[in-house]
């Protein structure tokens, strides 16, 4: 009889030198990134490059390929800037911060912005919808809001997308936009009430 007690462990369970190692934090990927270590920017890119790109995209102000450089030049300016964060922010809420800034330059730089939203008008009726007459009240609706969206002031439709779209809280896009959260908040009431104008039904005389 052996004098030493074996650990219980499930059947199947991974032995702790099998275990996946605990995620590196964002922080020190941050801290990483300043001292020249590439891999760290990788994970940060693998980490919070989708959601940089989705954002930017959302924003419909440059096009597909613009939106492929604004990316990637967000994520150069994460390590040149690394040193200078400060941990006042979420990492993710800082990227982002970066994005939008890099996105202002290169409109008002090349002088580019498309307005788009065009997927907008192409989104299928509901299926609540009850025949043809809800389908064409559906188009017509999603064509004004198109519209409405294109209508829209540059920082008012950076709010709304920010906060409606991607569900940011209004303290991170202050922060990201560096504005005081009042103005987001008196942006945001803006932009959606000259959207709900723009579905409003339309009365002939």
């Amino acid at each position: 009889m052996t004098d030493k007690v074996l650990p219980f462990r499930r059947r199947g369970a991974p032995l702790p030198s099998e275990r996946a190692p605990t995620p590196i934090p964002d922080e020190s990927l941050i801290a990483a990134c300043a001292i020249g270590d590439n891999q760290a920017l990788d994970e940060l890119f693998r980490r919070h490059g989708a959601r940089v790109h989705r954002v930017l995209g959302r924003m419909r102000m440059i096009d597909h390929r613009d939106l492929e450089d604004v990316v990637q030049n967000t994520f150069i300016e994460v390590r040149r800037s690394a040193l200078r964060f400060e941990g006042r922010a979420a990492v993710g809420t800082w990227i982002l911060g970066i994005a939008m800034n890099i996105l202002r330059h290169h409109v008002r730089g090349e002088s580019r912005r498309r307005a788009a939203m065009k997927a907008v008008a192409s989104v299928p009726p509901p299926p609540s919808a009850r025949g043809p007459d809800d389908q064409a009240a559906q188009r017509q609706a999603l064509v004004r809001l198109q519209a409405g969206l294109d209508a829209l002031p540059e920082v008012l439709r950076i709010v709304f997308t920010l906060c409606d779209v991607e569900g940011l809280r209004g303290s991170e896009v202050a922060r990201i936009l560096d504005v005081p959260e009042g103005t987001v908040w008196r942006r945001l009431h803006e932009a959606r009430l000259r959207l709900r104008d723009c579905l409003a039904p339309q009365v002939t005389p």
